[in-house]
C-alpha cells in the first residue's frame, strides 16, 4: 500500500504577492507581452516630456561677444538638443522656437496675482522669500518685463505636463581666460541636484575648465519658481575663444546635445534602477524556507 501525505505550504501574504508578481513578469516577458520592459531598460527617455528653454530672446539678448548674442546661440543649441532627445524617444517642448522674449505671454496683473499666491505659500511654509518676489506681491514694485517672459516659460512647461525643465544659457566673464561649463540647480530640490550632477558628469568632461564646483545651487527665478525639477545649463563662456568656437561649430553643438542627453538618460535610468532595486530587494524572502504542515494520510 502506497502512503501519501498532503503537504500545504504556508507563506505570508507579502511573499505570495511578490511571488505572483515575479512569476507574472517572467511569463509575460517570455511571451513578449511586456514589450515595454526592454524599452524601459535600454531607453529611459522613452515617453518622457522634456521642456527645453533657449535662454533669453527678442529684446533680451543675454550676454554677447561682438555681434554674437547669447539668445541666438542658445536657440541653435536648444534646437539641436531637441532633435537629439526626440531621437531617444522623448517628447520635447521648446519654450521658444524663434527670436522672441515671451514678455507678452502673461499680463502684469496675472503675474502680480500669481506672485501673491506664491508669497503666501512661502510665508505659510516658513520659507525665505526673495526680495523681488516680496515686493511684487506687496505691490511696492511692478513686475519687470523679463519676469513675465520667465513666467511664460514655466507656464508653457506646465501646460505640456513636462517632467523636467532644461534652460540653456552661455556664460560670460571679464577675463577671456574663464571657460568651462556649469549646471545650476534648485536649492531645495534633491531631484534638481541629481539632474544637474547627471548632466555635468558628461558636459563637464566635454567643456572643462571651470573651477569647482561646476554643479551649483542657485535661486534664479526659473529655478525657485519651477514646480518640476529644473536646471540652468551654462554650456560655456561666450567670452572665451575656445568655448565660443566649440559651441558655434556643428560638431561641438552636436556633442553638447549628446552630452546633455546622456545626463538625462542617467537621471531617469538611475531613478528606474533605484525603484527596481527597492522592489526586488525583498525578493530573496520568497526563497526562505516555508512552513510545512503534514495533515495526514488520505
Amino acid at each position: 500500500m502506497v502512503r501519501r501525505a498532503l503537504i500545504i505550504v504556508i507563506v505570508s501574504r507579502r511573499q505570495c504577492i511578490l511571488g505572483l508578481l515575479l512569476l507574472l513578469a517572467i511569463i509575460m516577458t517570455t511571451a513578449g507581452s511586456l514589450a515595454f520592459l526592454p524599452v524601459m531598460g535600454t531607453n529611459p527617455l522613452a515617453g518622457k516630456v522634456i521642456a527645453v528653454d533657449p535662454g533669453h530672446g527678442g529684446i533680451d539678448g543675454g550676454s554677447s561677444h561682438g555681434s554674437l548674442r547669447e539668445k541666438n546661440v542658445t536657440l541653435t543649441l536648444s534646437r539641436i538638443l531637441a532633435k537629439e532627445l526626440q531621437s531617444q524617444g522623448a517628447t520635447v517642448v521648446l519654450t521658444r522656437n524663434s527670436d522672441t522674449d515671451l514678455f507678452d505671454g502673461i499680463s502684469v496683473e496675472r503675474e502680480i496675482s500669481i506672485s501673491k499666491e506664491e508669497y503666501l505659500q512661502d510665508r505659510q511654509a516658513g520659507r525665505k522669500t526673495h526680495s523681488l518676489d516680496r515686493a511684487v506681491a506687496q505691490g511696492t514694485r511692478i513686475p519687470p518685463p523679463y519676469r513675465l517672459g520667465l513666467r511664460t516659460r514655466l507656464i508653457i512647461a506646465s501646460q505640456h505636463q513636462a517632467d523636467l525643465l532644461i534652460s540653456i544659457h552661455t556664460n560670460k566673464y571679464r577675463s577671456p581666460s574663464a571657460r568651462g561649463s556649469a549646471t545650476l540647480h534648485q536649492i531645495n530640490s534633491p531631484a534638481s541636484k541629481r539632474l544637474a550632477q547627471a548632466i555635468q558628469t558628461h558636459l563637464g568632461t566635454l567643456v572643462p575648465g571651470r573651477a569647482q564646483p561646476d554643479v551649483i545651487p542657485d535661486d534664479f527665478f526659473l529655478l525657485r519658481r519651477s514646480p518640476i525639477p529644473a536646471v540652468i545649463v551654462e554650456v560655456g563662456f561666450i567670452s572665451n575663444a575656445r568655448d565660443r568656437e566649440f559651441m558655434l561649430s556643428a560638431e561641438g553643438a552636436e556633442a553638447i546635445a549628446k552630452a546633455i542627453t546622456k545626463g538625462l538618460r542617467d537621471y531617469f535610468g538611475n531613478g528606474l534602477r533605484q525603484r527596481l532595486s527597492v522592489l526586488f530587494s525583498s525578493l530573496p524572502n520568497l526563497f526562505a524556507p516555508p512552513s510545512v504542515l503534514v495533515l495526514g494520510k488520505p
